[in-house]
């Protein structure tokens, strides 16, 4: 299955318009690179340019909204105790050195989070990659022992509902077959590049190199999974110490 590619709506056409020839300006000149991989592996389907200029608008908004609570605080005092509002009747000098970093560090802290977002979305996929890898490479060895095709091994997974998390992983493999027309060695070294979890990099880089040098898939799957499901263990008996 497939989707055409669809232009940005809404909030991120809006940021377009204002922003997107200043991202593209930003990442022409190299910012922003890690950024780039982040996302990738995040499987965020955005734009780089868009995202960029997502963040780049986003903060802008911060710093209005910090400029509307830094004048709203001026003027108003907060109480835990009822009544919670009521107006500030002290020194507006005093009053402004206290809530003048407002407008200042809320856009900094949405610019952090919009940054960070794709690495901590590229943690949780990857953690639940790792949870199903050991159980699919035990059906890919499985399946592998029929002799058939190796590419056909990937397709069976891909279309598996088993193993939710790890299909998106494999369908880039699919994508570069069928899409680019690369042969299975070259679309998995380069979706190993992009793959959110290390294991399964290490994975398809290794099943690359089989291929390449012409082992025995079999084999190969074999040992990979039981060293999969010894990491599965540990990982597990960790999480229930904690």
């Amino acid at each position: 299955e497939y989707e055409e590619f669809q232009a940005a709506r809404g909030y991120l056409k809006l940021a377009n318009k204002f922003f997107l020839n200043r991202s593209i300006d930003l990442i022409n000149k190299g910012y922003f690179r890690s950024l780039s991989i982040e996302t990738k592996k995040a499987n965020i389907n955005i734009l780089l340019e868009t995202y960029v200029a997502m963040i780049i608008f986003s903060s802008l908004l911060g710093f209005f909204v910090g400029l509307i609570v830094m004048v709203f605080l001026l003027f108003i005092s907060l109480s835990f105790v009822w009544p919670i509002f009521s107006l500030y009747d002290g020194s507006i000098l005093i009053r402004l050195a206290q809530v003048f970093w407002v407008p200042l560090v809320l856009p900094g802290l949405v610019f952090f989070v919009l940054y960070i977002y794709p690495s901590s979305e590229k943690k949780s996929i990857a953690k639940q990659v790792e949870q199903e890898l050991p159980f699919a490479v035990i059906h890919m060895s499985a399946i592998s022992g029929s002799g058939i095709e190796p590419s056909e091994i990937f397709k069976i997974i891909g279309l598996s509902k088993e193993y939710p998390a790890l299909r998106k992983e494999i369908r880039k493999i699919l994508n570069q077959i069928n899409l680019y027309g690369y042969d299975l060695v070259t679309a998995l070294t380069n979706v190993s590049k992009t793959t959110p979890s290390p294991r399964l990099a290490e994975l398809f880089s290794g099943l690359s190199t089989t291929i390449h040098s012409g082992g025995d898939l079999k084999d190969f799957f074999e040992k990979r999974a039981e060293t999969l499901l010894v990491s599965y263990r540990l990982d597990r008996e960790k999480y229930t110490r904690v």
